[in-house]
């Protein structure tokens, strides 16, 4: 029994456009807000030009497994929530440790800003979910 909804070899006409429509809207107030409040149009057609190019892909790809992934697309079976998961878990401390280095860099100029706060709300937010995922576990 096969459902069409869950079937590898999508159609054109039957790829979800919502997220790709949703990249390219942020795309577009990425390059407004750049363009007029910061007074930079170069970087914010870079920024537009990342996401026209994320938005392609996820259009236009659905019909590679790891697109199918990266897009949420109808899970086929738990491998796909395991990668997401464990590719959430690399960003997490890609980040965290990008936030580390800017909170030392911070400490060693003398002062504390953007990287103790995104340290703090990083730290604080993982113990709490460690406390309350093991609670519901």
């Amino acid at each position: 029994m096969t459902d069409s909804k869950f079937d590898s070899s999508i159609t054109a006409q039957h790829q979800p456009v919502a997220m790709p429509v949703f990249c390219l809207a942020l795309g577009v107030i990425a390059f407004l807000v750049s363009w007029l409040a910061a007074d930079a149009p170069g970087q914010g057609l870079a920024m537009l030009g990342i996401m026209i190019a994320y938005a392609s892909l996820l259009r236009f790809g659905q019909r590679y497994e790891a697109v199918q992934v990266l897009s949420q697309y109808p899970e086929k079976d738990e491998r796909h929530k395991l990668i997401q998961q464990r590719a959430l878990a690399v960003a997490y401390y890609a980040v965290a440790a990008v936030a580390l280095i800017g909170f030392i860099w911070e400490l060693a100029n003398g002062t504390t800003g953007t990287f103790a706060l995104i340290c703090f709300v990083g730290g604080t937010t993982h113990i709490l979910a460690t406390v309350i995922l093991r609670c519901r576990i």
